[in-house]
């Protein structure tokens, strides 16, 4: 019987010492009760079945010995694997769990967020009036919200996965991984003082800077809302540029941002 140590860090740092798998060992063996629960309130959250539970343990444990080997951080692994877990365990509900698979990331918070408002709105308005609607707040074509409606019926009948849970927990997260996922812990992508701070930041950019973000991530940056997103060669047309000069504006962009919110936070 191991002794449990005080910290759950500590066993990461004495591996990080050692390399020895011991450590990884001891660490699931006391975490497996908190697991547990995690597991279960993202299957119920998600109304996946029960033979589930063990591929997302499964994942966490992969995951967690991949980010083993490279830790080298002031943080607490277990903050940052946090994040990571959940985009892996959706990615794992997005391929596996529905009756059919969800090609991209950005399609599947796009198929949510759709499903959310239809469901909010399809009980008081006619079918072309809640697509109409939903496509002026996403700012998404009706064509192409009639597509992801069609997808979300069809993608949830395997597991019964209740997709409409929430509103795609916020664009802000989706966005956040393409800038600052290194940043800071993962409590904070939909803390609103983050929230404002990403706002300041982003009013300082040129306008041209600005629409090259929204149109590339598909992201409303007023209020971190859906967009459609556009193809590089679309946007150099757009904003005077080359395909290639677009590209790396973008990680230039992308990369001062970043810089910023290190700053900042």
């Amino acid at each position: 019987m191991p002794e449990q140590l005080e910290d759950f860090n500590d066993y990461f740092i004495l591996y990080k010492q050692t390399r020895n798998e011991q450590y990884f060992n001891e660490f699931l063996y006391f975490y497996e009760p908190a697991l547990n629960r995690h597991v279960e309130q993202f299957a119920k959250k998600y109304h996946l079945d029960e033979n589930r539970q063990d591929d997302l343990k499964q994942i966490f444990s992969f995951l967690l010995w991949e980010e083993m080997q490279t830790y080298n951080s002031d943080i607490p692994l277990l903050q940052i694997m946090k994040f990571k877990v959940t985009k892996e365990w959706h990615s794992y509900v997005r391929t596996c769990c529905g009756n059919i698979s969800v090609n991209s990331h950005n399609s599947y918070l796009v198929m949510r967020k759709v499903a959310f408002l239809f469901t909010q709105y399809s009980h008081e308005l006619p079918f072309d009036d809640v697509i109409a609607k939903i496509s002026e707040e996403t700012h998404i074509s009706q064509k192409t919200v009639r597509r992801y409606v069609l997808l979300s019926d069809s993608f949830h009948t395997m597991d019964n996965i209740d997709i409409h849970n929430s509103e795609n927990e916020n664009l802000l997260t989706s966005f956040c991984e393409n800038i600052c996922t290194d940043l800071f812990p993962e409590e904070l992508y939909s803390d609103k003082e983050l929230q404002k701070v990403l706002k300041d930041i982003l009013k300082t950019l040129k306008p041209k800077d600005t629409m090259l973000i929204e149109m590339t991530l598909g992201i409303n940056t007023d209020n971190f809302t859906v967009k459609e997103k556009k193809s590089f060669c679309e946007i150099a047309l757009m904003i005077g540029m080359t395909t290639d000069g677009a590209r790396k504006r973008l990680s230039k962009i992308l990369s001062d941002l970043k810089q910023k919110l290190s700053d900042v936070l």
